[in-house]
């Protein structure tokens, strides 16, 4: 990584976790909201194609999952800026957004919520370090890509379903708890089946993942981070 790339304060990741912050929690004491700003294929067939920005903002998942997201966004926000620096994370993060929402469209699905962009940044950050050695940033990047997708199981409803979800929650932790002892080459492969198979089961994260991982592949085939400066403090 470049020295000007190295960031101490997460300015980007503040101001994104604001913007997305303040309506995102709004929607819960302003009806209709949500609504009004969330991806509905339809009404951007009809020429409301702000909704694809606006979606980003508002959550559809209730208050755990407005929580849940938010709460990604400001620790992999802060890995990702203090890894990438604020030009690559605002690409990453743009990438996931738009694969993510035009994957939406296009597969005729309304929704809303800021966690298809955070995929753009799970796929720079899993592409952190040299192939020997697994990076805390490429762990999170691995974590947050089996955990984007583990809720699947547990909307089934079913306690079978609860049961998978804790158990592929547990079992991606191990990526970062793990980290040291495990080929480097482990964390991308994850990332990668993850994304597949989020992709067959026609979920969104799974097309995001998928550019994030192409749009930091390419990045870094352009402007190459420099291993050795990637661990947090």
């Amino acid at each position: 990584m470049c020295e000007a790339c190295a960031v101490d304060k997460p300015f980007l990741t503040v101001a994104v976790f604001v913007v997305t912050a303040v309506p995102s929690l709004l929607q819960f004491v302003i009806p209709g909201l949500e609504p009004a700003l969330m991806r509905d294929p339809a009404a951007i067939a009809g020429g409301e194609w702000w909704r694809l920005g606006t979606a980003l903002v508002v959550q559809d998942g209730g208050v755990l999952g407005t929580l849940f997201n938010l709460g990604f966004l400001a620790v992999l926000g802060y890995v990702a800026e203090r890894a990438l620096g604020p030009a690559r994370w605002a690409v990453l993060y743009l990438s996931g957004a738009v694969v993510g929402e035009a994957a939406g469209f296009l597969l005729d699905q309304p929704g809303a919520g800021n966690s298809v962009a955070l995929c753009g940044l799970a796929g720079g950050l899993v592409l952190v370090g040299g192939a020997e050695r697994v990076s805390y940033e490429r762990a999170l990047g691995a974590f947050y890509a089996v955990v984007s997708g583990a809720w699947l199981p547990a909307a089934s409803g079913d306690t079978w379903g609860w049961v998978v979800t804790v158990v592929l929650v547990v079992a991606a932790s191990q990526l970062v708890a793990r980290r040291e002892s495990l080929p480097g080459w482990l964390p991308v492969a994850v990332f990668g089946v993850a994304a597949v198979v989020l992709m067959a089961l026609r979920d969104l994260h799974g097309f995001a993942l998928l550019g994030g991982l192409a749009v930091g592949w390419i990045s870094n085939a352009r402007f190459p981070l420099l291993p050795g400066r990637t661990s947090p403090a």
